[in-house]
């Protein structure tokens, strides 16, 4: 069982080829802002929200939280890729403000990517078990939602990726992150000695958010992206009253200091 804030402890998992890895063509970066335009989702209080997962998912008991960070994240991605029309078709949600339907199909879209796997263990339900972005992006490849998906390794390549749109992102999630300072940081000031401090406050799990926008884009005097200086906003899942409106800022250079235990996924219609 996990931490129903989370999902399964997260290490990148390799691209199913080569053509999918994005790499930075040497074009001007900029900042971007690709905010989702669904409404922030809630992967707790579901019993309040009014949803029964007993009569969405065939097998599947009433709970109040599932980890299905993951398929929240892929939600409010495909917010910002597939268009509203075909958002209200894939996801039966009536508007990006409808954050109920939206989340019964993040709910429906956890169980159909991991009821592929043949072993209950591994399954929801009976088991809360999570799941990553490959797993996800590979259903709905299979679907016919997406077209495909692209991933990224390193700052460049990552504020390239971040140009065309939105970013999930699998990475481990630390005790001291659930708390975000009064700027919305869960890394502080991004250096060495500030994930230190994290991951000694503990892995609490693998989270999956979707990164939003690059906030602010710094470079080195070589012309490359400056990942001290670069701040990502992210999009999470535990409704809009945690963090800042539902989002944290992290530094850049944080995710290049975790390196593989860090995962981007950007779905292509």
């Amino acid at each position: 069982m996990v931490n129903t804030k989370l999902g399964r402890y997260h290490v990148a998992e390799p691209p199913s080829s080569l053509r999918r890895l994005h790499m930075h063509d040497g074009s001007q970066l900029r900042t971007v802002d690709h905010e989702p335009p669904l409404a922030v989702l809630d992967q707790e209080d579901l019993l309040s929200q009014g949803i029964r997962t007993s009569k969405l998912v065939p097998g599947a008991t009433d709970v109040d939280a599932l980890g299905s960070c993951v398929f929240n994240a892929t939600t409010a991605h495909l917010s910002t890729v597939i268009g509203v029309e075909a958002f209200r078709t894939v996801t039966g949600a009536d508007g990006y403000s409808d954050t109920v339907r939206a989340e019964e199909y993040a709910i429906r879209l956890y169980h159909e990517t991991t009821d592929l796997t043949g072993d209950p263990s591994s399954e929801w339900p009976p088991a809360d078990c999570g799941s990553s972005g490959l797993f996800v992006c590979k259903e709905l490849e299979a679907q016919r939602v997406i077209a495909g998906h692209k991933t990224a390794v390193g700052a460049d390549n990552l504020v390239s990726l971040m140009q065309a749109g939105t970013v999930i992102v699998g990475q481990p999630w630390f005790q001291s992150w659930f708390n975000p300072d009064s700027e919305g940081f869960v890394d502080g000031d991004g250096t060495a000695s500030a994930l230190e401090a994290s991951i000694n406050s503990g892995v609490a799990g693998g989270h999956e958010t979707c990164i939003a926008a690059v906030e602010r884009l710094a470079f080195t005097t070589a012309g490359l992206v400056d990942p001290f200086g670069t701040v990502l906003r992210v999009r999470n899942s535990w409704a809009s009253s945690w963090g800042d409106h539902g989002s944290y800022r992290i530094h850049a250079s944080t995710y290049v200091m975790l390196g593989g235990y860090c995962d981007f996924r950007q779905m292509v219609a």
